[in-house]
């Protein structure tokens, strides 16, 4: 029988930071409801759910489990403490369902705050009610917003923009078969500016027969770079601008160019005059200039970066205020204040989304911030997501100039009305001290120019010009689904170089995303620079060879007038040292560095006796803290940043442990579903502006997966079937456009850009075929329909569950007959190719055996190592344990020799490489801060730590650890959505020892070599 050891509960209990009494009373608690939840994130405000989920977890004493709850919804907190629910009283229910619980009362209104509560039974009868909860309905209608949306420009740039470019272009063969344009132009003599941006790469820029400097192009850059401005000194008469331009080189070639520019040419009478049509061309000197051709769709133009904008409005309360609500949504970064005080600690917003699909909002408390007579609403715009620079869509990719702001704040009086301070011609505006801000390449201030006081209602904005509106977006306003991106920690530096007289490198001990905050006292104009970067060279300077075209650096210009602070508003970069140029002095207490991640609870813990182990786990929590940043990137460092799924896909597993990502994943899946195409395909990255990505029309095998394989994991640890729900439409049009193309189930055509295992360790180039891409895009497609099935079943869909299994056995058939040989060989026989048939069941049982020896073998063979890449490597040490080889998955979770997780680990690696090879080979191609070989830590939660959840929500979870000596014990705590789950194990002699904690409202399924038994909450501990 279980055994209770109280002395270790007591010492996990002081390993999680709890007193021994108050571990005493965790484990005497009394019966009820605790943590009540709200759509997965506690009491939010402004949410578009029309029916909420509602969640709770059950605390109390040993050994008891819900047999029934019920749920009151009030309208105020006086009517839900007298147990009247006005809004929804759900009656008695049976169950023990305590996770996604769906509100069914009556329709809620825009703005209503709505008060909950729950009641719980066990076996021994009711509890009392549990502390009150609540929601905030945000705005429901798009006639609820009033205003308009105001333009975040000058004079001149809003002039540059209604007079407009056009497209022109024409095909280009290849790389080194440049088009050449002409435009003829009559100019008066005087000062002109050259704004111009091709669709490839320019090699020749000329003005009247004189090169023009052409705009920096790294080679290894992902796309393209902003528009390029140029100033010009023109005589008077006739003048020709010229250039050539070729396809930009690269996995995918697109053979056609177009460019599109416009000069603004001199002043008259204090007027310019800007002209931009009338293109000629021609490919190659055999060729006459004929007129270019118009493109048929004009592309958005991405006019270089341009200074924030501060904008600013006063208004009068005179009366007391019950609550006050500020709404905000905006096409570019933004940063509220009011009276001179920010009105939340979020960053980066707003968020990355297809902002041609959705604009996101967010809803503030304000109350205590508004204050008698005279107040001041404040909001600083600049580039943001919006506007930025975007790789691989260059600047502008989600929409067209100008960046906007739309506000809407909202004080209610005591007797139920509503005063509405919205964005109108109220609003005055001015150039901020922000000169440039874009996520990649930093961002410039000018503190000289900063206005002190600017957002305080005594401020003189009597010289600030009026705002103006701008184009209605088409796309809807949506409520923000998860937490915003927040700092979570700051780091101090462990190490100050000095170099030369104000120069420094700073080591911050840690790779990581974020920020530099410095504190600093100097002259006017003086110039600080900080520039980031991952690793040094040999010489002890940054080497940021692998940035690609991302400036990664911040510049400042002081006050002047005493201590300053310096720190970018709307940009992040990736790095572990900083350059500080310009200071002469820096020690420690004057400088910061400032962690950036998406605000989730971090839900896991895994300690092992093994260092590199432990380090791999550190360095995957890290990786996922940097990249965890309003979407799943890929890297904070380089030109890229993108939500690629494929990364996503196979980490989600292990980012579910890690942390709560369960709003995040409804988050992220729908803007997965405004990429989606109408046959059902997922994009290679999401947001997607420019369609699935790379230039492909079909899904693309392990990256679009992520449709399906995040709501599955989601809805496994989070138990709320709205993320199944969101997502059914969109995971079914998915497989249903594969089976349009593969009705015999067999992935063959339609695989889009086909990475197949990408960056696999014996590939010669990145697209080789390392294992049969028709094998890859199979076996993703039966897990992903074997997942739909499963979702189906959970969530009662009883009869699609049927098709779906239906339609998972077909695909497993096909799999076997056109990869599985009678020996027992798959595919080309690369280790990708068994891992992914085992893991996925899909080798027939006779011949499981003889595939599993197969792989054994040839991984010992080459030295015990694997050769997988992203889509293998997650899987292998599962398949590996599946068939009973735990000694070998241990082996390659152990080793440390090139390549392993170790080898990283033991090369300084404080997060996780990209590849395998990240110190020797091709550091321009590679990120030192990339989750996706981190993916494994999902093996060390459910497999070493032996913690997998088998029904939605930890209904039930299975615990089946495996043991090796050489690792001789772990700790692995999991606050899951229905309590914290603990195991441990340790070798004593040649026995373990297994101690295992189940939360209440939950039961263990164990797996032990003396035989199986499932346990309910509580202690209980096992010797084997």
């Amino acid at each position: 029988m279980p055994i209770f050891d109280r002395r270790s509960f007591m010492a996990t209990s002081a390993f999680l930071g709890l007193s021994a009494n108050q571990a005493r009373a965790a484990s005497t608690l009394r019966f009820g409801a605790t943590q009540l939840r709200t759509a997965m994130r506690k009491n939010p405000i402004g949410i578009d759910d029309r029916h909420p989920s509602l969640s709770w977890r059950v605390a109390g004493p040993d050994e008891t489990m819900q047999s029934a709850y019920r749920i009151l919804v009030a309208s105020s907190s006086s009517l839900l403490g007298r147990n009247v629910g006005d809004i929804w009283d759900s009656g008695r229910i049976e169950g023990a369902a305590c996770t996604g619980i769906q509100y069914e009362g009556r329709p809620l209104r825009s703005r209503e705050t709505c008060h909950w509560k729950v009641q719980v039974w066990n076996e021994k009868g009711n509890t009392g009610w549990s502390d009150p909860a609540y929601w905030e309905m945000g705005l429901l209608e798009a006639k609820d917003w009033t205003g308009d949306w105001l333009a975040a420009e000058d004079a001149v740039e809003r002039e540059d923009r209604l007079s407009g470019v056009q497209w022109v272009g024409g095909n280009a063969p290849a790389p080194d078969k440049p088009r050449s344009f002409r435009l003829a132009f009559r100019s008066d003599a005087g000062d002109a500016l050259l704004t111009i941006f091709g669709d490839g790469v320019m090699s020749r820029l000329e003005l009247d027969g004189k090169p023009l400097a052409l705009p920096a192009r790294d080679p290894n850059a992902f796309g393209g770079a902003p528009a390029t401005r140029l100033a010009l000194q023109l005589p008077a008469g006739d003048h020709l601008l010229s250039l050539d331009i070729a396809p930009a080189p690269g996995f995918f070639i697109k053979p056609f160019v177009s460019i599109a520019g416009q000069i603004r040419l001199p002043a008259l009478n204090g007027s310019s005059k800007r002209l931009s049509g009338n293109w000629e061309t021609r490919l190659g000197e055999a060729e006459n200039w004929v007129v270019a051709p118009l493109l048929d769709t004009q592309p958005i133009f991405p006019w270089p970066p341009t200074p924030a904008r501060l904008l600013r409005r006063r208004f009068s309360n005179d009366g007391a205020i019950v609550q006050a609500r500020l709404y905000a949504a905006a096409l570019g970064g933004y940063r509220l204040s009011l009276n001179g005080r920010r009105v939340n600690d979020d960053e980066l917003q707003a968020e990355p989304v297809n902002y041609a699909v959705r604009i996101p909002y967010r809803a503030y408390d304000v109350t205590d911030l508004i204050q008698k007579g005279t107040n001041c609403l404040g909001a600083v715009i600049g580039d943001g997501y919006y506007a930025s620079y975007q790789a691989p869509d260059g600047r502008y990719a989600f929409g067209s100039a100008p960046r906007r702001l739309q506000l809407m704040l909202e004080l209610t009086r005591f007797d139920g009305s509503i005063e509405r301070i919205i964005t109108d011609n109220q609003w005055r505006h001015a150039r901020a001290p922000i000169l440039m801000s874009e996520i990649y390449a930093g961002e410039d201030q000018d503190l000289r120019s900063q206005s002190q006081g600017w957002d305080r209602p005594d401020f003189d904005d009597s010289k600030w010009d009026r705002c103006w509106t701008a184009p209605t977006p088409i796309a809807p306003i949506s409520a923000a689904l998860a937490e915003p991106v927040r700092i979570i920690r700051q780091l101090p530096p462990v190490a100050i170089r000095k170099l030369g007289d104000a120069r420094h490198i700073v080591d911050f001990g840690q790779n990581f995303a974020g920020r530099v905050r410095l504190q600093v006292k100097g002259v006017a104009g003086q110039p600080i620079t900080v520039r980031h970067a991952e690793i040094l060279s040999e010489q002890g300077e940054l080497d940021r060879r692998n940035l690609r075209a991302a400036r990664a650096e911040d510049r400042y210009w002081l006050r002047g007038d005493g201590s300053e602070t310096l720190e970018p508003v709307f940009s992040y970069q990736g790095f572990r040292y900083a350059e500080i140029s310009g200071v002469s002095t820096l020690t420690s207490d004057m400088i910061a560095g400032l962690v950036l991640s998406s605000a989730m609870p971090e839900t896991g813990t895994f300690q092992i006796s093994s260092p590199d182990v432990q380090k791999l786990w550190l360095n995957t929590l890290w990786s996922q803290r940097s990249n965890f940043m309003g979407i799943p990137t890929d890297c904070p460092q380089r030109d890229e940043r993108l939500g690629w799924t494929g990364d996503a896909q196979i980490f989600w597993d292990a980012a579910s442990f890690n942390m709560d990502v369960g709003a995040y994943t409804r988050a992220f899946s729908r803007t997965m579903r405004d990429a989606q195409a109408g046959n059902g395909a997922y994009p290679l990255w999401a947001p997607s502006p420019q369609g699935l990505g790379w230039g492909t029309d079909s899904p693309t095998p392990g990256w679009a997966d992520a449709g399906v394989m995040l709501p599955y994991t989601a809805y496994l640890h989070s138990g709320d079937r709205t993320i199944v729900d969101e997502n059914w439409q969109a995971m079914t049009a998915y497989a249903q456009g594969i089976f349009a193309k593969n009705p015999d189930g067999l992935w063959s055509t339609g695989r889009g850009a086909d990475l197949g295992d990408w960056l696999a360790l014996d590939a010669k180039s990145p697209m080789d075929e390392t294992t049969p891409k028709a094998l890859i895009g199979t076996a993703m497609l039966a897990r992903s329909v074997e997942q739909i099935a499963q979702m189906a079943e959970w969530t009662g869909r009883a009869d699609e569950a049927v098709t779906w299994r239906a339609h998972h056995d077909r695909v497993r058939s096909a799999f076997a007959s056109a990869f599985v040989r009678a020996d027992g060989t798959v595919g080309n026989g690369s280790h990708c190719s068994y891992i992914l048939a085992l893991r996925l069941n899909l080798v027939p049982q006779a011949l499981r055996a003889k595939a599993a020896a197969l792989l054994a073998a040839d991984i010992r063979k080459r030295g015990t190592l694997l050769t997988t890449g992203f889509l293998g490597t997650p899987l292998a040490l599962d398949a590996l344990v599946d068939v009973g080889e735990t000694q070998l998955a241990f082996d390659l979770l152990l080793r440390t020799e090139f390549p392993s997780w170790g080898y990283m680990a033991r090369k300084g690696a404080t997060t996780i490489w990209e590849r395998w090879n990240g110190d020797t080979g091709d550091v321009a191609m590679n990120s030192f801060n990339h989750y996706a070989l981190g993916a494994v830590c999902g093996f060390l939660y459910r497999r070493v730590g032996g913690i997998e959840p088998v029904e939605p929500g930890f209904a039930r979870f299975r615990v089946a650890p495996v043991f090796d000596a050489r690792v001789p014990g772990i700790s692995t705590k999991l606050v899951s959505v229905r309590g914290l789950i603990e195991t441990r194990w340790a070798y004593q002699s040649s026995a373990v020892t297994l101690e295992l904690t189940v939360p209440t409202n939950s039961r263990a399924d164990v797996v032990l070599p003396d035989g199986p038994r499932t346990v309910g909450p509580g202690h209980h501990r096992f010797r084997v």
